[in-house]
Parts: C-alpha cells; sequence; structure tokens
C-alpha cells in the first residue's frame, strides 16, 4: 500500500514500542554500516501513534541521533518522492509484552532525552568487527583483568532501544533474557546490551517481521531475507 494510506490508519498496522531499523544512502549512513558490519545503519522504537483528540496526527519514534536523544516524526523520513530513510519495522511479541510494558519503556528512554551519542562505543563495535577486538584488557600483575562500564548516559540508537527494554523487563519483573535481542547473548553484561547493532535487532528471534518501507510504498514481511531484498530494490 502507499505510504500515505499506512498513516492515515497507523494505529491498525502499528504498535506503539515497534521497533525500526533503517538505511539510506547518506554518507553518515553507509560509514555506520561498515563500522558496524550491518545492513541497516539505525534503530528507532515507535513512540507515539496519532490520537486526534489529544491534538496530533502524527506517528513519532524516540531515538538516538548523533545530536542526541529526541523524538522524531516518522512520516517525514519515509514519505515524499525522496524519503530520509528506508525503513525495517518489527515487534516484541510474546506474552507479557503488552502496552503497559512498552508504555513503561518509552518512559525510560524519554528520561534520557538529549543525552548525547556513544561515539566511543561505536568505535570500539567497530574495531570489533574489522579486526574481531571484542574487548579491552589490561595486565594487573599476571593476570589480566577486563574492564566493563555501564554507561546509560550515552546511546548508540540500537543499545538505546535494547536498554529501554531491559529496564522496563527489570521493573515489571520479567526475567530479562526474554528481552536480550542478539541472538545467542546469555548473561550479558550491561556494556554488551548497550553494544546491541541495528543489525542484531534486524536477526534477532525474539522480533517479529512486519513492514518494509521503501520509496512510498508499505510492503508486509515475514523474515529477515525478505526485507533485505525488498529495501535492495529485488537484489540479494
Amino acid at each position: 500500500m502507499r505510504v500515505k494510506e499506512f498513516f492515515t490508519d497507523s494505529d491498525r498496522f502499528l504498535n506503539r514500542g515497534d521497533i525500526l531499523v533503517s538505511r539510506s544512502p547518506s554518507p553518515v549512513s553507509v560509514l555506520i554500516r561498515i563500522l558496524s558490519g550491518s545492513f541497516f545503519s539505525h534503530a528507532a522504537m515507535v513512540f507515539l501513534l496519532p490520537k486526534e483528540k489529544d491534538g496530533f496526527s502524527k506517528t513519532f519514534v524516540i531515538q538516538s541521533l548523533f545530536m542526541g536523544v529526541g523524538v522524531a516524526d516518522l512520516e517525514g523520513y519515509v514519505q515524499g518522492r525522496a524519503p530520509i530513510e528506508e525503513v525495517g519495522i518489527l515487534r516484541l511479541e510474546s506474552e507479557g509484552f503488552y502496552q503497559p510494558f512498552f508504555k513503561r519503556a518509552n518512559g525510560f528512554l524519554l528520561n534520557e532525552v538529549n543525552k548525547p551519542y556513544d561515539f566511543h562505543r561505536l568505535f570500539r563495535i567497530a574495531l570489533s568487527v574489522l579486526f574481531g577486538i571484542h574487548q579491552v584488557t589490561r595486565r594487573v600483575g599476571r593476570r589480566p583483568s577486563v574492564y566493563r562500564r555501564w554507561m546509560p548516559r550515552q546511546f548508540i540508537c540500537s543499545g538505546f532501544i535494547q536498554y529501554g527494554l531491559f529496564a522496563a523487563a527489570e521493573m515489571e519483573n520479567i526475567p530479562v533474557a526474554r528481552v536480550v535481542l542478539k541472538n545467542g547473548l546469555t548473561d550479558p553484561s550491561k556494556d554488551e546490551l548497550l553494544g546491541i547493532t541495528p543489525e542484531d535487532l534486524a536477526t534477532s528471534n525474539k522480533l517479529k517481521w512486519k513492514y518494509v518501507i521503501r520509496r512510498g510504498w508499505v510492503y508486509e514481511v515475514d523474515n529477515y531475507e525478505e526485507a533485505k531484498r525488498l529495501i535492495s530494490g529485488g537484489r540479494s
């Protein structure tokens, strides 16, 4: 369907808490994809759906950008002749993950508005992708010591989304393992959670693929490979 039709009835198609992964032809997007080894370069979460009675008619997402954490109009990214982003939409669908849960997750994220982007973490991810360096160690005497830091005041975009889900699960007494979105990551440190990439979200077996939005059109999709083909213009 056309993007305009999709957003006219967005509360039918979208849920608060839906996760977005996206990419664009911009130099920044290309650079992030190279550094993170990802097909996607950005991640966000649906924050508010239109409510005419409350005086707004647009769909808003919350995200961490280079200028800091903030809220943006999703339609502005994907409408028009030259949309800014090509977007995939995924959903966490499981028992206990209802709207109050995602409202709480969004509340935790909203608390972080204007917090800075974590360029240091992105650089470490780049080192991991390019050279296989996963941890920084320092030798103390004869024994190496690994230093991990929980830095909730700085985020990369996908780690920001993971942080909100993790914090909400802790508050709701939901086993946090159910919201760790990177496949194969068990008993993670908080530092590892914040280092989750857009590609980790896109390939997570805990998230269900719903839609792809590309060049003014919205497509229903069932999996990552199908989404990737559509966003690549039908090419693998």
